[in-house]
């Protein structure tokens, strides 16, 4: 598929999940790389920023436009601000309403056709519940519930780990 139409399809829109964790650090990785989809991280600004600074990643954060090119050591945002400021490791109740407001915004995309797919990164259903919002159980009940869609699916991605040889294969 060619750069352009590429850009003609509607972008995955990726969640960058519970602040303090992976997700971000998973987000920024994305940066510059040739994807099968244009894609655009919802996340925080700031943060995104502080922490490609500690991870030493030089990585240009550009608020995202539908049809843009792709661009080199460049990641594509839609700004959704932290409620409280961030330590990667450190969890802080305020930001579970963030999270959620990130799987709210790439929902709202996807309906409207925005977006073509949510893609999540990790979060923490504790935080989301210590925020209160008490009976949280995860990203696909979530959706689910938020879409009014009586079956969503939770589909893993990713390379198949190196399988063991068991006890009597040859």
């Amino acid at each position: 598929m060619t750069s352009a139409s590429l850009c003609s399809l509607p972008p995955l829109a990726i969640t960058s999940g519970e602040p303090a964790g992976i997700g971000p650090d998973l987000c920024l990785a994305l940066a510059g790389r040739e994807l099968p989809a244009p894609v655009v991280v919802l996340a925080d600004r700031d943060l995104l920023a502080a922490r490609a600074r500690q991870l030493g990643l030089a990585v240009t954060l550009r608020d995202w436009q539908a049809g843009q090119s792709p661009a080199a050591s460049t990641l594509d945002i839609i700004h959704l601000p932290l409620a409280a400021p961030c330590v990667p490791g450190q969890l802080h109740a305020a930001n579970g309403r963030y999270v959620l407001d990130l799987l709210d915004r790439a929902i709202a995309g996807c309906q409207s056709g925005e977006f073509a797919a949510v893609v999540t990164a990790p979060l923490h259903k504790g935080v989301i519940n210590d925020a209160g919002v008490h009976g949280f159980t995860g990203h696909t009940e979530y959706l689910a519930e938020q879409t009014g869609r009586p079956r969503v699916l939770l589909v893993p991605a990713g390379e198949a780990p190196l399988r063991r040889p068991r006890r009597g294969d040859g």
